[in-house]
């Protein structure tokens, strides 16, 4: 319970500046991440800390990889990883996937981008062997993913309360 503050705190702070800039910034999400794993060792839990930021990592290595994820949101899901450990954060990652594809949903003037850039990915991996992939600027899916890990964390928090 008590790291639901500091989480509450970096996710707000994050949604924000990620839903103007498109950018989570390593000054935000370090400290939060660092003293979520003093913290937490401090107080005996020091294997959930690290077992949530590597969790968080696994999680996000594919998207970042596919670069449908920035960085940023992996380090961010990181720092949340160091304060409530690998279970909760796995569960903040399906739940703001389903935002996403939810959010992508309600977006109907999206869906021709991204069958364009579905289409162009077929024939690039068929044609040369290899996955292309388009830039954040051209992507269907180029939603602040920090606004959805906000929701999730806040849908959880309530489903929590109303128990």
């Amino acid at each position: 319970m008590f790291a639901d503050a500091p989480v509450f705190l970096l996710l707000v702070l994050a949604g924000w500046t990620d839903w103007r800039k498109r950018k989570i910034a390593n000054k935000l999400v370090w400290p939060f991440l660092i003293s979520g794993l003093l913290v937490q060792t401090s107080e005996g839990n020091g294997w959930r800390s690290l077992v949530g930021l590597c969790v968080a990592f696994l999680l996000t290595v594919l998207p970042v990889l596919c670069r449908g994820m920035g960085m940023g949101d992996q380090k961010l899901l990181m720092a949340v990883g160091a304060w409530t450990g690998g279970g909760e954060v796995y569960t903040l990652f399906i739940y703001s996937l389903c935002s996403c594809i939810f959010a992508a949903l309600l977006m109907p003037t999206r869906w021709r981008v991204l069958l364009y850039n579905l289409r162009l990915a077929a024939i690039g991996w068929v044609s040369h062997r290899m996955l292309w992939l388009p830039s954040v600027e051209k992507s269907a899916w180029a939603i602040p993913y920090a606004v959805h890990l906000l929701f999730a964390f806040l849908f959880i928090k309530m489903a929590e309360v109303l128990k």
